[in-house]
């Protein structure tokens, strides 16, 4: 897909390129300068293949733009594979009581607590739905589903079918 400002700057480049010449031209002529000549089309010829680099440049930032979100998901389903032949980390006691204790806060109660192969981060299962915590900092961390890191969807997808 053709950025749009991209194509604008490279017609807008060649407009003062083709505007420089006809106004050296025109310039010329009148006072009978060559100097004027090249000075005006020189002038507008670098103003020119400024704009069309430029238009350059944002038409390879955009190819770049594009293949990114492909290289994120080539390493997620790597990730995932070594993810799910990788054993759930353990869970300490201390871990269990601090998760509870942090749930209790927040009125949720909890049907299984699920390590995963990501250390710190581990899976609660209520009634209604799943919860991602992390324990890396100094308190529990509860993750919004949509915010859960990729190879854990795809190591949780794969759990849940066991």
């Amino acid at each position: 897909m053709q950025n749009q400002i991209g194509a604008v700057l490279k017609v807008v480049g060649g407009i003062v390129i083709a505007l420089g010449l006809l106004l050296g031209i025109i310039g010329a002529s009148q006072t009978n300068s060559f100097l004027f000549f090249v000075t005006t089309f020189l002038g507008s010829l670098v103003t020119g293949m400024v704009l069309i680099g430029l238009s350059e440049i944002i038409c390879i930032l955009e190819g770049i733009n594009e293949n990114i979100p492909k290289r994120r998901r080539k390493m997620a389903s790597s990730s995932n594979d070594t993810l799910l032949s990788t054993p759930p980390q353990p869970m300490s006691t201390k871990e269990e009581d601090d998760i509870k204790d942090f749930l209790k806060k927040h009125d949720v109660e909890i049907d299984k607590i699920i390590p995963t192969p990501k250390e710190d981060f581990f899976i609660i299962k209520t009634t209604a739905r799943y919860m991602l915590i992390e324990m890396g900092g100094f308190t529990p961390k509860i993750i919004e589903e949509e915010k859960w890191p990729e190879e854990l969807v795809g190591w949780f997808e794969y759990y849940k079918q066991k």
